[in-house]
């Protein structure tokens, strides 16, 4: 902390105010006069990604006009660390977002479609690959097949009652993404917690470090917790905008597989007290009638 803190007094010249962000997994970020954004890795893993992210942005971010994203100011090299814009706005729970009016949700939807487009448009999957394997992230997760076979296939399910549930939800999803086209850029991590809004209107997305290639299924599976408002009108608009036809059930069941895989893994490793494990829970009850636990 005091490293970053010299950091920041030795860019910005009158420091009024600091909110430091600890809580994230890879960085330490600080807000600086409501002006900047500071990131401050926390290790070498989380390095790599920063310089991921940094890269990426430097190559899209102006292409992003749906919404505000990190306006690279400054990448330090020694120590590192990245400066941007500072974004002003605070986050809604996928509740809260369904508790907006209806019109809020329907512009809510048609942004998300816009950005998610325009990030198609500005890099190809195949750039964004090969932007991973530079930045040497690639090893750092499990793609979701590798990933999802562990979890429900090669290691032992921590409470046999799932097992009803892992068979026809991960069967399900095997089917449906041999069918879906995998080559898209997209932002990878469309969590409200990454979401800005302003007066009930999305004012900015942030966090590209997940950003990978994949399908608009899986880039839209965040918005199923929003509500079906949101959803549906982002399937429509981006087929207004693109003329592709994105599967409304596909993005249902991405989004069953990411809690059911985070509520499993954490579950085995008896970390219920965990916000993640807890809201898995919570989402997998009220999507699914027939969850056991």
């Amino acid at each position: 902390m005091q490293q970053a803190t010299i950091a920041i007094h030795a860019f910005v010249k009158e420091v009024e105010e600091i909110t430091y962000i600890e809580h994230g997994a890879d960085n330490v970020v600080a807000l600086v006069n409501e002006q900047y954004t500071f990131r401050f890795p926390r290790n070498p893993d989380a390095s790599k990604r920063l310089y991921y992210e940094t890269a990426l942005l430097q190559k899209i971010a102006p292409q992003l006009t749906a919404v505000k994203v990190p306006q690279l100011i400054r990448v330090n090299t020694q120590p590192f660390y990245s400066v941007a814009g500072y974004i002003e706005g605070y986050h809604l729970t996928g509740k809260e977002i369904q508790g907006l009016t209806e019109d809020e949700q329907i512009t809510l939807g048609k942004k998300l479609a816009l950005f998610i487009s325009q990030i198609n448009k500005a890099v190809s999957g195949l750039e964004v690959r090969a932007l991973r394997t530079q930045s040497r992230v690639d090893g750092l997760e499990a793609p979701w097949d590798v990933y999802f076979r562990r979890i429900f296939e090669t290691e032992q399910l921590p409470n046999e009652r799932l097992r009803p549930v892992v068979n026809e939800y991960y069967m399900l999803w095997k089917d449906y993404v041999s069918h879906e086209e995998r080559n898209y850029a997209i932002h990878d991590d469309l969590h409200p917690a990454n979401l800005l809004f302003l007066g009930g209107q999305l004012n900015g997305i942030v966090d590209f470090g997940d950003a990978n290639a994949g399908s608009i299924e899986e880039e839209m599976r965040w918005l199923y917790l929003m509500g079906d408002l949101v959803l549906k009108t982002a399937i429509e608009h981006y087929h207004d905008l693109t003329g592709v036809q994105v599967e409304y059930d596909h993005v249902r069941v991405w989004a069953i597989m990411h809690e059911l895989s985070s509520y499993t893994s954490r579950l085995k490793s008896q970390q219920t007290e965990s916000f993640p494990f807890q809201r898995s829970q919570e989402h997998l009850r009220a999507w699914l009638p027939n969850f056991p636990l």
